[in-house]
């Protein structure tokens, strides 16, 4: 069994964790300059940036901008914990994957949905804006959507193979409407549209327009998130 390596920017998190739970850094403390970071870590900029983008998918930073990074006030639940960090490659190999269950499971959906499987997709997205509302992130709604169209095909492996995964998709679903909510209203709504479009889709039985809906709408998500990795 070979050993792996752990590569650079997954060092730098874990200092940067380290001085959180030794108090060296304390909630609210403003981190140094991407720039600082580097040379003191003797590192390049790109593994500090990959490093604070990994903090703050784990909810142990925030970025202000045109302030910096902070850590923040509140640890996020199980902190003492080891986190799994989220690579551009996860984020590549999970999107690749939506991208075939899903597509055939908006397709699947149009022809096979009932009033109770539609009505489950409806709820899903009656909580999103309500979530954007009262500042949260929304991720978990934004899971039921989806897991709800699986559910509504009927067919119990497309959901448990949906739910395989359903921990890493919550974390890049709740990192995906961080990037939305930082680049403004605008963006959140154009989320929200796409949803919309999809169960719309599926509710008129127009299997091939649910599927190329939720197409668009996954291949946005991977742009957007790699933009950022």
């Amino acid at each position: 069994m070979s050993i792996k390596r752990k590569k650079i920017y997954e060092e730098i998190v874990d200092i940067i964790l380290e001085d959180i739970k030794s108090g060296e850094l304390e909630p609210g403390d403003r981190l140094p300059s991407i720039t600082d970071m580097a040379k003191t870590h003797q590192v390049s900029s790109a593994s500090v940036r990959e490093a604070l983008n990994s903090l703050r998918v784990m909810d142990v930073i925030e970025v202000k901008h045109g302030q910096g990074s902070f850590i923040k006030q509140k640890m996020p639940l199980g902190f003492e914990q080891n986190f799994e960090i989220i690579t551009r490659a996860d984020i590549e190999n999970l999107l690749e994957l939506r991208k075939i269950i899903e597509v055939g499971c908006a397709r699947a959906a149009a022809r096979k949905v009932d009033e109770a499987g539609l009505g489950k997709i409806k709820e899903a997205l009656d909580k999103m804006p309500t979530a954007l509302e009262n500042n949260e992130l929304g991720e978990q709604a934004d899971y039921e959507f989806h897991i709800s169209i699986a559910e509504s095909t009927g067919n119990p492996l497309l959901v448990s193979l949906l739910e395989d995964v359903s921990e890493t998709m919550i974390r890049t679903m709740k990192e995906t409407r961080r990037i939305w909510l930082y680049e403004g209203h605008k963006s959140i709504e154009k989320i929200h549209n796409e949803h919309k479009l999809i169960y719309e889709a599926i509710r008129a039985g127009s299997d091939e327009a649910a599927a190329g809906h939720m197409y668009d709408h996954l291949l946005g998500v991977e742009e957007l998130l790699l933009k950022h990795y």
